[in-house]
């Protein structure tokens, strides 16, 4: 039996054991309308972040019909964390750890805890970005990244 995937319903797979593989690309554009069901078209739009000192500008796919606005899952993914990064920045985080700062004589540094590093290897490279004197934006990647 040939399926009809473009008006398939729930009811056309009762008793039927159905297997799906989703290609790695597939959120990220160009999406369709839920509501439409109509090609998006990529823009660009400005989405203050709470407090409104920081506006982000976000690709995204934007319905030429209804006006309804999405994000690829990629974008997604970049306004989450920098969700998160502004609550760490306001001290708002749900999850962090007080660590000493010590200092060798030379360079000061901050040990992390295992729990944090159980995956690292002594490959891993150190993205160090200054935000202000004395808040960083930390970055650990493989050396190859």
């Amino acid at each position: 039996m040939k399926i009809d995937y473009e008006n398939l319903k729930p009811e056309d797979l009762e008793n039927e054991e159905v297997e799906l593989e989703i290609d790695k690309d597939a959120f990220k554009g160009p999406l369709i309308c839920k509501t439409c069901n109509k090609k998006m078209q990529n823009t660009v739009i400005d989405f203050d972040l709470p407090g409104k000192e920081v506006t982000l500008h976000l690709e995204a796919f934007k319905c030429t019909k209804c006006n309804k606005e999405s994000l690829s899952g990629d974008q997604a993914e970049k306004f989450d964390k920098m969700l998160v990064l502004i609550d760490a920045l306001k001290q708002k985080t749900k999850f962090k750890f007080e660590r000493a700062a010590n200092y060798d004589g030379k360079t000061w540094f901050v040990r992390f805890p295992n729990d944090l590093t159980k995956t690292w290897d002594k490959t891993m490279i150190t993205d160090i970005i200054p935000i202000t004197n004395k808040d960083f934006f930390i970055h650990i990647k493989n050396k190859k990244d």
